[in-house]
């Protein structure tokens, strides 16, 4: 919504409420219009990333971890701003939460 609101020259909440509540149909049914707006950030080099992007990032960070000593939320965090990705820890709990997966303390494998 933020590349549509900087092309027509207005705000981006412009934008949302104008396609609030519209649908479009395709061949596969209808859609909100909603649904084909991708939200995201820019990375530190400058690069567009998409939230669902992001999240795929979270889960990799928590798939390669060592599973007797898993990432706390605030480590995924600092990863993904090693990465060039910067978001909040509350963020990370939220998407975390969102793709299923637990919090450390429940993914730690106790050795033994």
């Amino acid at each position: 919504m933020v590349d549509v609101a900087e092309q027509l020259g207005i705000h981006v909440a412009t934008v949302s409420r104008a396609v609030a509540d519209k649908w479009m149909e395709t061949p596969r049914g209808y859609f909100p219009l909603r649904r084909f707006f991708s939200g995201g950030l820019e990375t530190a080099s400058g690069k567009d990333m998409s939230w669902e992007a992001i999240k795929e990032m979270v889960r990799e960070i928590v798939d390669a971890e060592d599973s007797t000593k898993p990432h706390s939320d605030q480590r995924i965090a600092d990863l993904l701003g090693e990465r060039g990705v910067t978001i909040a820890r509350r963020t990370v709990v939220k998407y975390r939460e969102q793709l299923g997966i637990p919090s450390a303390r429940r993914r730690k494998v106790h050795a033994g």
